[in-house]
């Protein structure tokens, strides 16, 4: 009886252990597994603050259209125009394994295209395509969204040009209501150069 306390209490310790040593192993950092996204946009915001551009804005929303130009590019109107950007964070847990990746490499110019395809039908974004030039620096993003079930339907496609263009349409359609279709249109130029 002494012995199978013993072999109890033994049995115990190293199962203590063991968990004690698997916590330590979960709380290890893991690296990101797609480009980090948010992170690249929140330099671009920063980017587009310190450059002092001039942003020639067009918003078409049901046909009616608006425009305005931005030159003073405070922090609140640069995060808001990229905040659709920054929040296609494919490096979510939620989003961990969900994308196929693939790419295109091109040996004359150096250039690569980047795409995230999403495994299933409703992970949002469903595809994202980047542009990088020769040094990996990334130079065009393309994000597409795409939801639909029988009551509701929205599409959106974002695509940004770094030091050039901001361009979203967006798609959505409520049942018993009528479509809501926006476009947003962003030129970026630097203030001398307007």
């Amino acid at each position: 009886m002494k012995k199978y306390r013993q072999v109890t209490v033994l049995f115990t310790m190293i199962g203590f252990m063991a968990c004690n040593l698997d916590n330590k192993q979960t709380k290890a950092p893991t690296q990101d597994k797609y480009v980090q996204l948010p992170a690249y946009f929140n330099r671009e915001q920063a980017h587009i603050r310190a450059g002092g551009y001039t942003l020639a804005k067009t918003v078409v929303l049901n046909g009616q259209k608006d425009t305005a130009t931005i030159t003073d590019t405070d922090s609140t109107a640069i995060h808001d125009l990229l905040k659709p950007f920054t929040d296609a964070d494919l490096n979510k847990p939620s989003l961990r394994d969900e994308y196929d990746t693939s790419s295109l490499y091109d040996p004359f110019s150096g250039r690569k295209s980047v795409i995230y395809k999403s495994k299933g039908k409703q992970t949002n974004p469903s595809e994202i395509t980047m542009e990088l030039d020769k040094n990996g620096t990334i130079q065009q993003v393309n994000i597409h969204s795409y939801t639909s079930n029988m009551v509701y339907e929205f599409r959106q496609d974002l695509f940004y040009q770094h030091d050039k263009n901001v361009r979203m349409t967006t798609y959505q359609k409520i049942a018993f209501l009528a479509p809501k279709e926006l476009e947003i249109n962003v030129m970026m130029a630097p203030k001398n150069g307007m």
